[in-house]
């Protein structure tokens, strides 16, 4: 299978800033920038690469969940859709600091 779009909707950023400051703390914990670059960047190649494989889907939605682990955050749940055969769509995140 080819390799698929994947797109990132502003909400989903929104919720990252939620989570994490914008800027790493004198103490060095991460920040947003740090989970884009450092996690984010792997999570959207495996969405890309292997969708169906990897995501396990939310009862009764049209949403699908990558739970994953990375370098900034250990455990990381990312939640998508398909918007078309082409095309994944993400939605939102959750991790635990």
């Amino acid at each position: 299978m080819k390799r698929r779009l994947v797109v990132v909707r502003p909400e989903f950023f929104k919720r990252l800033d939620e989570l994490l400051p914008t800027e790493r703390s004198a103490t060095g914990d991460p920040s947003t920038a740090d989970f884009i670059l450092h996690d984010l960047t792997a999570i959207i190649d495996t969405l890309a690469d292997e969708y169906a494989e990897r995501t396990l889907p939310v009862e009764d939605t049209d949403v699908r969940v990558l739970v994953s682990s990375g370098l900034v955050v250990a455990f990381i749940a990312i939640y998508v859709r398909e918007v078309d055969v082409d095309t994944i769509e993400i939605l939102w995140v959750d991790f635990e600091r």
